[in-house]
């Protein structure tokens, strides 16, 4: 995922119908936020290591690349991988990590420290989806698995 945002639809035909009066739509559209214009582009950050798995309370490193300075928090977030269904997106979450401001690291880039969910009341064991978010712009997504 790339901060894009996908539409999908259809009706509640059994079957595919394309001679009723409302056919089934098939249809997919994506849609590209203010946040994703070329204009920010220079703010758009991206992960360049990061842990492939976790574990419950660990404290762990994350390392960007930013095209300007950084001037405010960046924030490192956990997104699972929810499943859509009849209007509905099924076990969505969403986990603000704990992070320390960003600082230099090596080759221009920026380290910041995180810390993992502390238990799985807070997010259960699976795969996440990781992203940075520099002034409002994220990066695009890097799989991580939370694991006990």
């Amino acid at each position: 995922p790339d901060g894009r945002v996908l539409l999908a639809g259809s009706n509640p035909h059994y079957f595919y119908n394309f001679n009723a009066e409302y056919p089934t739509e098939l249809r997919l559209e994506a849609f590209s936020p203010e946040y994703l214009s070329p204009d920010r582009a220079n703010l758009r950050p991206e992960i360049k290591t990061w842990p492939k798995t976790l574990h419950f309370g660990e404290a762990f490193e994350v390392e960007i690349t930013v095209g300007l300075p950084i001037v405010a928090p960046v924030e490192v977030n956990l997104g699972n991988a929810p499943f859509a269904t009849h209007s509905f997106s099924q076990g969505q979450r969403f986990v603000k990590l704990k992070a320390t401001p960003a600082t230099p690291g090596n080759g221009g880039g920026y380290r910041i420290s995180c810390m993992a969910p502390p238990s799985s009341t807070v997010a259960p064991p699976g795969y996440y989806m990781m992203f940075a978010v520099n002034q409002g712009v994220p990066s695009v997504v890097r799989w991580v698995q939370l694991v006990i």
